[in-house]
């Protein structure tokens, strides 16, 4: 792969950076040493969305991020990795396939989504990452608030009643702090400038939804999709399925669990143990 950059974002800076996600990104630039490391945060978005023509981004961290990947990427090129991913293998060992079409992300068809967005290969100006962030200055040219409410996204008067009478509770409660992770019934519509992109709310899932979207009414893009290497991340998500039983697993289930993956893409509020997750970020074979 010709552009050799790993790119992280944590939107305060890499200094504020929790712990575990430090160490994730040393052991990125430890185990790939002819990569170049790359972390931005807030300020480099908040220049990205000048310079792309975005006077509305969303107000959430998250939202900023999901745009500023595909900002950098289209610009300059590289892989993107999400914070608290820790590599389990280097990435000249496994990428060269899944970049020989200059573009690739994890396919997630049991949840209906053609795409995941926490890890994406990209060469700059190709042609679905310049498409992507096309539909994405358009979305936001509009202020929205995240979706809170289930069928505010609906399609119909059902769902035109439900974001009025959201409103109206917001207006009263104001917006909640928690993260709402909710998804529309007709997701591609939820996001469609004739459907529910004509209201000022964005679902949790904007960025995926924009993407189905935009396979759906452009065949040129549709078509280059076609081409692009299709694999899940399920192996590489392991760990972060089976975050609950942490506190009675053995080293053995550990061992076992990641055991063939790339990489292990971990929650942030519920971590392994940490003699596992020292093991993990130093690339030694977890034992007992």
């Amino acid at each position: 792969m010709d552009h050799r950059r790993i790119i992280f974002y944590w939107a305060q800076g890499a200094d504020a950076a929790p712990d575990v996600v430090r160490r994730a990104w040393r052991a990125w630039e430890r185990l790939n040493p002819g990569w170049e490391i790359a972390i931005f945060d807030a300020g480099d978005a908040a220049r990205a969305f000048d310079e792309r023509g975005i006077p509305h981004p969303p107000a959430t961290f998250q939202g900023q991020a999901d745009i500023f990947r595909m900002h950098e990427l289209e610009a300059r090129g590289g892989v993107y990795v999400d914070a608290a991913t820790v590599p389990v293998r280097p990435l000249d060992d496994w990428l060269g396939p899944l970049a020989a079409e200059g573009f690739f992300a994890f396919h997630e068809p049991y949840r209906r989504r053609p795409i995941e967005n926490w890890f994406i290969i990209g060469t700059p100006g190709h042609p679905i990452l310049t498409a992507w962030m096309e539909e994405t200055v358009r979305y936001w040219q509009t202020p929205r608030r995240q979706q809170v409410s289930r069928r505010e996204l609906n399609r119909g008067t059902k769902g035109a009643l439900s974001l009025r009478l959201t409103a109206l509770r917001l207006a009263l409660t104001g917006v909640p702090k928690a993260k709402q992770v909710l998804e529309p019934k007709d997701r591609a519509w939820s996001v469609a400038p004739d459907g529910g992109a004509a209201r000022p709310v964005h679902p949790y899932f904007w960025p995926h939804y924009l993407f189905d979207h935009m396979l759906r009414t452009r065949p040129d893009i549709r078509a280059l999709w076609a081409k692009m290497p299709k694999e899940a991340s399920y192996k590489d998500l392991m760990l972060r399925h089976w975050k609950r039983d942490y506190v009675t697993m053995t080293a053995d289930d550990l061992r076992t669990l990641t055991a063939g993956s790339r990489m292990q893409k971990l929650a942030l509020n519920r971590l392994p143990p940490e003699p596992f997750l020292e093991a993990l970020l130093q690339g030694r074979a977890i034992s007992s």
